[in-house]
């Protein structure tokens, strides 16, 4: 059954794989990894929206590394990793 079917509406700008939740403590905790942009010698993050630069804090978590492919942010939980590309796109021969 499609999820228009099912009377839910499908967000177009929920990033490809994201599963729906109904825990709406799962979905603030929920980092998107948007972009980075590096400008000279300044690389600045956009998580969910949010410009950010190393030292900032951001839904309890620090960021403390901006690299070419992701960001490092660490909370009292751990470290956690955000890259803005996962997994394999293609495979070629």
């Amino acid at each position: 059954m499609s999820q228009c079917a099912k009377g839910q509406q499908v967000d177009p700008t929920r990033p490809f794989g994201a599963v729906a939740s109904a825990n709406s403590s799962e979905k603030r905790a929920a980092l998107v990894l948007q972009s980075i942009i590096q400008s000279n010698n300044k690389k600045k993050a956009i998580i969910n929206g949010q410009v950010l630069n190393v030292g900032d804090k951001y839904k309890g978590f620090d960021l403390i590394a901006i690299n070419a492919n992701g960001v490092v942010l660490d909370s009292p939980q751990g470290r956690m990793e955000l890259l803005l590309f996962s997994g394999v796109i293609a495979n070629s021969k």
